[in-house]
């Protein structure tokens, strides 16, 4: 088996998703509360204790606040940067804290994770490429804009879970004060619909048998919205190998499908 993901939930008040090869199992940011993430997890027939790392893109809530109760009572290495340690608060032993730095790769049970930088407002923020057996998974959630290195880390993946965040117009008239609407679509914010359709359309390589949008806004965006927005991008490519392409949006109320490699 090569790898397998599954997002147990995404959105603004919550992000985890798990990452396996059927022995290692990764948590990928544990934003959901600690009981929810393991409520998930055994719907999924794993048991909290059977994971074996959690992976921290960086300090915001939505992406690590269920990390300590989560593993309160367990043995689990976390692995995060520096400065996203410093930004969160969380309470971590240091035997158990793994510092990582963006470009170099790590090994967790023979499956290799590479932290890539991508532009959000927080501290040292990652995205992350994580690979076995030639199958290679890439998460990237929380980015203003897809910055050349973005783009370079999602050429050849085999699965992409890319946030969908907001619909442009929806979040223009909607109920946020003008300064946070400002901080969504600014380089540092979110990635929108529209953003997403872009890169499907012009630099997506066709290669992904999945792409999951994910971390969709509940006020700003409709499931609806971010699909039909990717499909119609995938649709006008230019003589492109994407027809075989999925697409899923993540929820955040619910797990979503697990994808084999």
């Amino acid at each position: 088996m090569g790898l397998s993901f599954t997002v147990l939930g995404s959105g603004s008040s919550g992000n985890a998703t798990l990452v396996s090869d059927g022995e290692t199992h990764i948590l990928v940011d544990v934003g959901l509360s600690g009981r929810e993430t393991a409520r998930r997890l055994r719907q999924l027939g794993m048991e909290p204790g059977h994971v074996s790392a959690i992976v921290i893109s960086h300090e915001h809530g939505d992406h690590c606040r269920g990390v300590g109760p989560f593993a309160k009572n367990l043995e689990i290495p976390v692995f995060m940067t520096e400065e996203a340690f410093d930004g969160s608060g969380l309470k971590l032993e240091e035997r158990r804290l793994r510092r990582i730095r963006p470009g170099e790769g790590f090994d967790i049970g023979g499956i290799c994770i590479t932290g890539f930088s991508v532009p959000h407002d927080a501290s040292n923020p990652l995205g992350f490429v994580l690979e076995k057996d030639g199958v290679r998974i890439v998460i990237a959630l929380d980015l203003g804009f897809l910055s050349n290195l973005v783009l370079e880390r999602l050429r050849g993946a085999d699965g992409i879970v890319i946030e969908s965040n907001h619909d442009e117009r929806m979040l223009k008239v909607g109920p946020y004060p003008w300064a946070l609407k400002q901080r969504v679509m600014s380089r540092r914010g979110h990635l929108s619909n529209d953003s997403v359709a872009h890169y499907l359309t012009n630099d997506f390589d066709g290669r992904a048998a999945v792409v999951v949008l994910a971390h969709l806004s509940k006020q700003n965006n409709l499931p609806e919205l971010a699909l039909l927005s990717a499909q119609r991008a995938l649709e006008e490519r230019p003589g492109l190998r994407a027809r075989h392409t999925r697409l899923e949006v993540a929820h955040q109320d619910k797990i979503g499908p697990t994808f084999r490699y």
